[in-house]
């Protein structure tokens, strides 16, 4: 994951590789490639036109052809998201692998050419795509190659780190968190994603049920000292003192309540 940012920097930055070069970032879903690729784009303060790639038809990045009565002949409209572009943009194509290939051959003229079917020259803009393995369309070769492929592996420091960050989980939690991502064999039907345990965590904590509660709420009671200074009424005759022990999932939706 880190190293998608060195990439899309490197190619944004250079000219010619920015005209040249479609990096394609491949990997299972909910590790964060289209946020990083937001954040990018974000970064440089420029547009970012995302297409998601298996919801669109053809004619949503060919163009179309339509009658022009007063010329007599038939007349090329560009889509208008990629008429909006302009130098220093970023065009996104998400999900690539899972459109329809007629959708994939509708890309090749913008990605090799850098033009639209009209004739009309893109800007100077960044290409780049994601796209999931799961699912994944049959393509061909010369399709495969306008891309410079890279495999996007998830990365255990840095997202237990944005765990800590975001819920004050234990490296305790976060790393066994992370062994189920690990173990995702994406044979059922809710699946163990950075995306999917981050908001299985967060239901949990404002005890919202979870398909993944059983597994998930044994792994958040770890029990931890609480970091309170003074002692706690919890109610019901119960009361909390400095330093004593307390699941961690209890302290979190304690200090949400105080």
């Amino acid at each position: 994951m880190k190293q998608m940012k060195q990439i899309l920097e490197g190619v944004y930055t250079n000219s010619e590789l920015r005209k040249s070069i479609v990096p394609l970032f491949l990997g299972d879903p909910g590790l964060g490639k289209t946020k990083i690729i937001e954040g990018f784009a974000k970064e440089k303060g420029v547009n970012l036109v995302e297409l998601i790639t298996s919801q669109m038809s053809p004619f949503e990045i060919s163009g179309i052809a339509m009658p022009d009565k007063e010329l007599q002949k038939m007349i090329y409209y560009n889509f208008d998201k990629l008429e909006s572009l302009k130098d220093g943009d970023i065009l996104f194509f998400d999900e690539l692998l899972n459109g329809n290939p007629i959708v994939l051959n509708a890309c090749l003229t913008i990605l090799e050419q850098r033009r639209m079917i009209s004739g009309k020259d893109l800007p100077d803009i960044l290409i780049i795509a994601a796209a999931n393995p799961q699912g994944m369309t049959p393509i061909t070769p010369q399709i495969k190659e306008r891309f410079v492929w890279y495999e996007v592996k998830f990365e255990e420091p840095m997202w237990i780190k944005y765990m800590m960050d975001k819920y004050q989980i234990t490296k305790t939690i976060g790393a066994k968190l992370a062994a189920l991502i690990k173990g995702e064999t994406f044979s059922g039907k809710n699946f163990y994603t950075p995306r999917s345990v981050d908001k299985a965590v967060n239901m949990l904590i404002h005890n919202v049920p979870t398909p993944y509660q059983s597994s998930i709420l044994t792994i958040l009671s770890e029990n931890i000292k609480n970091s309170f200074e003074q002692e706690i009424d919890l109610g019901n005759g119960e009361t909390l003192m400095p330093n004593e022990m307390i699941s961690w999932i209890k302290l979190i939706q304690l200090k949400n309540k105080i």
